[in-house]
């Protein structure tokens, strides 16, 4: 079964997920996929302790030696609810795993970014991190 947890704030901001009262995750089901040796996680933050990141990527990469198979790139502390990439992953499939090429998927993802007055810092932010993040994956760190 496949739900849309996250909401966004609407009428009701003080809720954030689409769980009833009384409801409970009980297990979580991630199909098989080739992802495992080419995943990285980046959380930025302010400072080096816990604190809630203004931007996070999660990248990983399934490769066929230096061409992308399969991407999936998922950024958090960017909007209301996880933000999925899924334009620089359509973008990099077929491509060469190269950094010009992790530049050019991050640029067209970030234009979709609707930024706020305060929060305008986070594109470039953003467009860096999703870079980072994969040629992190792509060197296998995990």
């Amino acid at each position: 079964m496949s739900i849309d947890y996250h909401r966004l704030p609407g009428d009701t901001p003080q809720k954030d997920n689409t769980l009833n009262q009384g409801e409970l995750i009980t297990a979580i089901e991630i199909p098989k996929n080739n992802f495992a040796n080419k995943s990285y996680y980046l959380k930025v933050r302010d400072r080096a302790s816990y604190a809630f990141a203004l931007v996070s990527v999660a990248a990983a990469l399934e490769t066929d030696g230096n061409q992308i198979k399969q991407a999936r790139i998922a950024m958090g502390g960017v909007s209301h609810k996880p933000w999925r990439a899924t334009e620089a992953e359509k973008f990099l499939i077929g491509k060469e795993a190269t950094e010009a090429n992790f530049k050019s998927a991050a640029e067209m993802e970030m234009k979709l970014a609707k930024p706020l007055e305060h929060n305008k810092f986070k594109v470039e932010l953003g467009k860096r991190a999703i870079v980072r993040a994969l040629t992190q994956a792509m060197n296998g760190r995990a």
